[in-house]
């Protein structure tokens, strides 16, 4: 099999997380800091060299302020719920995935706040100019996806973040598709809220994610329960990051995700030029082959490539190359709508091809023949 679905989640891991995930599970399998007994301690104090890791990583100012969540999913509800003013006005792009437009659209239908949705200039990037002239005095959030995950876009958000700053506007970046391959400080870049996926770039496991907070500004629990600490209070408690971590937190997982961060910090250039390579060798195979539409511009080299044959059903060609010669791509609308919309491709669709660290040259050229031989069986 050949998996090319690195921006569902990545396939591969490396032994190390692999190893963590079960030491977690068989050695470290207590409540951390819930208990006052040793184990509840010792899990505790794992957890805590993980969020410095994550602090250090993103440029962080306290570690924190790393909360861990489900997935990046759970961590955009947190900082989309979690800041709502009553009234105010939130900016974001139909970029986006429905991990932030849905949050968005649900508060703008209850009427807690006006939501303006940008479509860009540039089909290839998102800009400071796309977004400025709808600032109001109202604007309290921007939220832009960092790489898309349709096709590869890269918005500019050291631009955005200094244009946040200047207008004193909280910056939310999703960076599920970027983090572990592209380079994210956000004291240096003015991000706010960093929403962080564990399980792609990162390489980490399944069912862990994390919202890292920078910067003085009210968020609000959207989730209440245990956390170990108050427990005589009725009301949930306000110290970070216990207040946004009701309930157990996933111990193995988080181990994981740390053990991703050290291989990427390990190979950091060599992951980057590697995808960069694969992604600019698969467009321009790709653009030899006249009857393809390729949707990923050749200067966003982020290992998301999008693309159709003629105007056939994305699903038809993903369909035929898992069938044939089980080849993992992903079809369809990828959870963003507005950005099909955008590209006039929601009724076909698009295919997708995302590359990890771990894909080799050789399987993107199994991908191309299963192309042409796709195009013979539907047009020759």
């Amino acid at each position: 099999m050949i998996y090319l679905d690195n921006s569902a989640t990545t396939r591969k891991k490396p032994q190390k997380v692999i190893s963590e995930v079960v030491r977690g599970l068989t050695q470290l399998s207590a409540n951390p800091g819930r208990s006052g007994h040793v184990a509840s301690l010792k899990s505790a104090i794992e957890v805590g060299n993980v969020r410095e890791k994550i602090c250090n990583f993103f440029g962080m100012e306290k570690p924190e302020n790393v909360i861990f969540t489900q997935n990046c999913t759970d961590a955009l509800n947190l900082a989309i719920l979690g800041t709502a003013k009553k009234g105010g006005h939130v900016i974001t792009t139909a970029f986006e995935h429905n991990s932030t437009l849905r949050p968005l659209t649900y508060l703008q239908s209850k009427g807690i706040i006006e939501l303006t949705v940008v479509e860009p200039k540039n089909k290839n990037c998102i800009t400071k100019e796309d977004i400025a002239p709808y600032i109001k005095e109202n604007t309290y959030m921007i939220a832009t996806v960092h790489i898309s995950n349709v096709d590869g876009a890269e918005t500019n958000i050291d631009e955005i973040g200094k244009l946040c700053k200047e207008n004193n506007i909280i910056y939310l970046v999703d960076a599920a598709q970027s983090a572990g391959h592209k380079l994210i400080n956000m004291q240096k870049q003015n991000i706010n809220l960093l929403a962080v996926a564990g399980h792609k770039g990162l390489l980490g496991p399944q069912g862990i994610g994390f919202l890292c907070i920078n910067g003085n500004f009210e968020i609000l629990p959207i989730r209440f329960g245990g956390t170990g600490t108050e427990s005589i209070n009725l009301k949930q408690p306000k110290q970070l990051p216990e207040c946004f971590e009701s309930g157990t937190i996933a111990l193995p997982n988080i181990l994981g995700v740390g053990a991703g961060i050290d291989f990427v910090l390990k190979h950091q250039k060599e992951i980057n030029l590697k995808i960069e390579k694969l992604t600019k060798y698969l467009i321009n195979e790709l653009k030899k082959r006249k009857i393809i539409k390729i949707y990923t511009d050749e200067n966003n080299l982020n290992g998301v490539v999008g693309f159709n044959i003629s105007n056939i059903d994305s699903t038809i060609v993903s369909e035929f190359l898992n069938d044939k010669y089980e080849i993992c791509v992903r079809s369809g609308l990828h959870c963003a709508p507005l950005k099909h919309k955008y590209l006039q491709t929601t009724e076909q669709g698009i295919v997708r091809a995302s590359i990890s660290y771990f894909t080799n040259e050789e399987e993107i050229k199994q991908l191309l023949f299963a192309i042409d031989d796709f195009i013979k069986t539907y047009y020759l």
